[in-house]
């Protein structure tokens, strides 16, 4: 049987730099598999304005792991004092429950989930 190796998620960043979009599922096992996404959203933070959106509400899952790098990231722009709102949806589980403790870890971050 062939595996499918196609990823079950996909991140697409406006032109502007101004909005991350994440979609699907991510399942990463390791930091360093999450590692590439990392190093998008800095250059993505980088090269935008004042502030970024981060858009969640079409991604289904997000494991343990993909969590503590998100975290790592809200707190990497905490010290460069990027403005950052993060959208997602109360209807997706995991969203509700993680996304509003990443707001503890940087005064300039806003959750809105709808």
């Amino acid at each position: 049987m062939d595996q499918d190796n196609k990823p079950s998620y996909s991140i697409r960043a406006a032109r502007d730099f101004s909005r991350v979009a994440f979609a699907g599922t991510l399942r990463l096992q390791t930091r360093q598999e999450y590692e590439k996404i990392l190093v998008a959203l800095r250059y993505v933070t980088r090269h935008s304005g004042d502030k970024i959106e981060i858009d969640f509400r079409d991604l289904q899952f997000l494991n343990s792991v993909g969590i503590a790098i998100f975290s790592l990231f809200v707190i990497e722009t905490r010290e460069i004092k990027k403005k950052v709102t993060i959208t997602g949806s109360k209807a997706i589980a995991w969203q509700s429950r993680a996304l509003h403790n990443l707001s503890r870890l940087n005064e300039n971050l806003t959750v809105n989930l709808s």
